[in-house]
């Protein structure tokens, strides 16, 4: 080794040889990551639009697009819960109310040999989201449940359970005028959330029961519950989201025992408190042309204008008619990029704010909705798409319209929804099938 290094100090040429390969090294690696790149952007900038990868581009097929009511949505146990009223110049009225169960905090109650109550209190702790304008208040009558809400069931938002036909609220009508965002203190705890004094016979009852209070499956059969109805006040109203899984959630009852004060809470975050909500849509009271889509079924409508609605509301029916006819060119073709493109219609975005995100359901040749093979397949939102960019949604839709061309296992035909259609109070407009901003799937394929 001795004889190698001194071999090196005269050797000149050799010596830079190997002082240089770790630099040659480090410039590879830095190159490596330069070159780094989006796999669906390669040879974006070296073509132009019209000639990706050699691919033939269409944005002229024929598209026939529709609104329609919605299908029947899962509301049992969402993370947060819409109640409210909402008065909408296009879509008419929509309530949403909440069915809730509720269990003892704690293992025991015991509130001593002689309880006095002073009041009792539904609190539900807002979450922060609202559709609408809430300056504009509307009105909250609560009732107890006289059905077991069953936790084997699936609910839906259309669904009810029977009820006392006895408003619980203190005052006879409970005029709310919802601030999602304005804190409230209470004991030691301070957020924003509603109370709603209910009246004291409710209150008294739990504390001469309290036998029954001990075990979960004891109270619900006991109390099953309550029903939190919204109605109309005067004005437009709106949709207030609230988390009832929070500790701020629930009923708080409050007594003194031998003139000290005290607290006991009914919680509804406990796993065994089932809850679910129910949406009420009446569309009548809506936009003529609206009403004329989707209550009257006028299809032609679509070439104008489409509608989107969640919480159980409306979808958009769109199909490609002519489709599977690229099919029987006379040169074999390959679909290098299908996109759908869905320009907005500019409305309220003050009180009706647009969804953040849209989504795609497909039908399979049984007839039942899926996941579309592009929502499956790459989950990567930069690729799937359907997040709002400025007055637009964009979906590739590659690999479904790939599949209706060649293969028989997807219908014809999608239907574009609002994301989180069933905890999310959105509803969109979008232009129709036909006019210089239209539906449209733009197409890039290879004939061989």
């Amino acid at each position: 080794m001795k004889n190698f290094w001194n071999y090196l100090r005269v050797n000149s040429n050799l010596r830079s040889i190997i002082y240089t390969i770790p630099f040659v090294f480090l410039s590879l690696l830095f190159v490596c990551q330069s070159c780094k790149k989006d796999i669906n952007a390669i040879g974006l900038d070296l073509k132009e639009r019209d000639d990706l990868l050699n691919a033939i581009f269409s944005d002229t097929t024929t598209l026939i697009a529709y609104s329609v009511l919605e299908d029947t949505l899962n509301t049992t146990n969402l993370v947060s819960n819409y109640l409210g009223y909402l008065k909408d110049h296009i879509f008419g009225t929509t309530t949403s109310c909440i069915y809730t169960q509720f269990i003892p905090e704690g293992n025991s109650f015991t509130p001593g040999n002689a309880p006095v109550l002073d009041s009792i209190v539904l609190t539900l702790r807002y979450s922060g989201d609202f559709y609408g304008d809430t300056l504009n208040p509307f009105i909250i009558k609560v009732y107890e449940l006289t059905e077991d809400i069953l936790p084997e069931k699936t609910y839906y938002q259309n669904n009810s359970i029977a009820y006392s036909p006895n408003n619980l609220t203190y005052v006879s009508e409970f005029n709310l005028y919802p601030k999602p965002n304005t804190e409230v203190m209470v004991d030691t705890l301070k957020d924003a959330h509603l109370r709603i004094r209910l009246c004291d016979e409710l209150g008294n009852r739990f504390l001469t029961n309290t036998e029954q209070l001990q075990t979960p499956e004891k109270f619900k059969s006991f109390f099953k519950g309550l029903f939190i109805r919204a109605e109309s006040f005067q004005n437009n109203g709106s949709l207030v989201n609230f988390s009832l899984t929070s500790a701020l959630s629930g009923i708080q009852i409050y007594y003194k025992n031998g003139g000290e004060k005290k607290q006991f809470s009914l919680i509804i975050r406990n796993p065994d408190a089932v809850r679910f909500n129910t949406y009420q849509h009446d569309y009548e009271n809506g936009d003529a042309q609206f009403v004329q889509q989707v209550l009257n079924n006028d299809t032609t409508k679509g070439k104008e204008i489409l509608y989107m609605q969640s919480m159980g509301g409306v979808k958009t029916k769109i199909s490609f008619p002519f489709i599977k006819a690229l099919k029987e060119k006379e040169n074999k073709i390959v679909i290098n990029k299908a996109e759908l493109i869905i320009e907005c219609i500019g409305g309220d975005q003050l009180f009706f704010s647009p969804p953040g995100k849209l989504g795609i359901h497909g039908v399979n040749k049984d007839g039942k909705t899926v996941y579309i093979p592009d929502d499956v397949v790459f989950t990567n939102e930069s690729y799937w798409g359907g997040n709002a960019l400025e007055s637009e949604y964009r979906f590739r839709i590659t690999r479904y319209i790939q599949n209706i061309i060649h293969h028989d296992n997807y219908q014809s035909y999608i239907f574009l929804v609002t994301d989180r259609s069933a905890a999310d109070a959105k509803r969109l407009l979008i232009n129709g099938t036909e006019g210089t901003t239209r539906l449209r799937l733009d197409l890039y394929y290879t004939e061989y």
